[in-house]
């Protein structure tokens, strides 16, 4: 990554933004104070306004400072980590939220505005002339404007009420959600598929990140899922550390744990590299039972059927590691389809970049890197987070047509959620994923 543009992205989504957010809100809060005193309703709320202020310089500074001024991915103890970032998210998170609402608010007042003025210089709303008839009725107007002023402090009340539940929401986030794996299941209708290989089961994992546990308890509670699903195989798909290989110490001794009839494998993830993508390899490989696939293959062969892993290493996100014609060198493909393409890409990009142009035979990709966007809503048929504003493909099934492979008319991806976290330890509506994919004849 542009080292330069790296530096001004981290100032901008950590200092920036959220001071603007703060600020915006911060304004909104000191008006309705003051409208308090002076309604004489309530003077007690101005003690808040100079801790505000103070927050309002210091917060932006918490993130940029952190980052600049100590090894963020090495930190010890990992609790003062997830402490600070869990603080950041906590504080800024429900500010976005805040804003959003208030923004509403605001521009229904601007319509409101504009629509006086356009009314006054109508002349549609003239005042009555001093002595005329029309003075009682304006008296009458201004005591029923009293009486809906009375209303309308009711509801500001009961909207700064309210502001509470988004760092309610928030908080429930960070310390229920965050661990909250939840296990999907996929079927895969693959056309023509060996009878062999009907109802193969597949659990997938994807972004551990294991410098975003400050214990080793969550990976144990992954890996009792996917134990308890009986996989015929798992594979996890990049990204087991965040920049540092001595972190795979705290996930290897739950991963030691996973076991599978047909093997566990995995491909390499951005992440990886911010390591030392060496030392990394080599840890992965000694300290867990994954079989990893760097721009290589296997074949298993299952009662007369084959099944390809193919795993690349990582390309996306200003890496380009990735090397396909490596990766399937002397693989010996069925032309008749009597076989199925798993591939292991990190990054959903690759699909469309190299899959689908140069390999069209893949008929499974399975991949991450998205989270989802840790932050977003999935509610039945309402499917949207974060992810989705940088990536057309960011979670789930993607069943896409091909007029190119050799015998089939459908391919899939398949886009992983993730396990760990990056930035602030915080999902909110993106629950960390396990995924078991079941392959049908379709």
């Amino acid at each position: 990554m542009n080292t330069p543009f790296f530096l001004f992205f981290l100032v901008l989504v950590t200092a920036v933004v959220p001071l603007a957010i703060d600020y915006y809100v911060f304004r909104n809060w000191r008006r309705y104070v003051h409208y308090r005193e002076r309604t004489d309703r309530s003077p007690t709320l101005q003690w808040t306004l100079p801790l505000y202020r103070v927050a309002l310089v210091l917060m932006p500074l918490v993130a940029p400072l952190y980052f600049a001024f100590s090894n963020w991915y090495d930190v010890e103890p990992k609790l003062l980590r997830w402490a600070i970032m869990g603080a950041w998210g906590v504080y800024y998170v429900p500010k976005g939220l805040l804003a959003g609402g208030l923004g509403v608010k605001d521009g229904i007042r601007g319509v409101q505005w504009l629509f006086g003025w356009f009314q006054q210089q109508l002349g549609v709303a003239a005042p009555p002339a001093a002595g005329d008839a029309g003075a009682h009725r304006a008296q009458h107007l201004d005591l029923s404007d009293m009486r809906g002023h009375t209303r309308r402090d009711f509801l500001r009340d009961v909207g700064w009420g309210a502001a509470s539940v988004p760092f309610v929401v928030v908080g429930y986030s960070l310390f229920r959600t965050l661990y909250d794996f939840q296990v999907r299941r996929v079927t895969v209708p693959i056309q023509g598929l060996p009878r062999a290989l009907e109802g193969l089961t597949i659990a997938q994992l994807s972004d551990l990140h294991a410098g975003s546990f400050f214990s080793e308890r969550p990976m144990h509670d992954v890996v009792a899922l996917v134990q308890d699903l009986q996989p015929d195989l798992i594979t996890i798909t990049g990204d087991y550390v965040n920049r540092d290989a001595a972190e795979l110490d705290r996930i290897a001794p739950a991963l030691q744990q996973l076991s599978a009839e047909l093997g566990i494998y995995g491909c390499l993830g951005n992440h990886d590299h911010y390591a030392t993508v060496a030392d990394v390899k080599a840890r992965v490989r000694a300290q867990t039972p994954v079989d990893l696939l760097v721009n290589t293959h296997r074949t298993l062969r299952i009662d007369g059927a084959q099944l390809h892993l193919v795993g690349t290493d990582n390309t996306g996100f200003n890496q380009a590691f990735g090397d396909l014609d490596a990766a399937t060198a002397g693989m010996a493909v069925s032309p008749h389809g009597d076989d199925v393409q798993v591939l292991l890409a990190h990054v959903p990009t690759f699909w469309d970049e190299r899959v689908r142009p140069g390999f069209p035979a893949i008929d499974l990709m399975l991949s991450g890197h998205t989270h989802g966007g840790q932050v977003g809503l999935e509610v039945g048929p309402v499917q949207w987070g974060l992810a989705r504003m940088a990536y057309d493909r960011w979670a789930g099934r993607y069943r896409e047509p091909t007029s190119r492979h050799p015998t089939r008319s459908e391919q899939f991806l398949y886009v992983n959620r993730g396990v760990g976290t990056v930035g602030p330890p915080l999902r909110m509506g993106i629950r960390p994923e396990v995924t078991l994919l079941t392959l049908r004849r379709a």
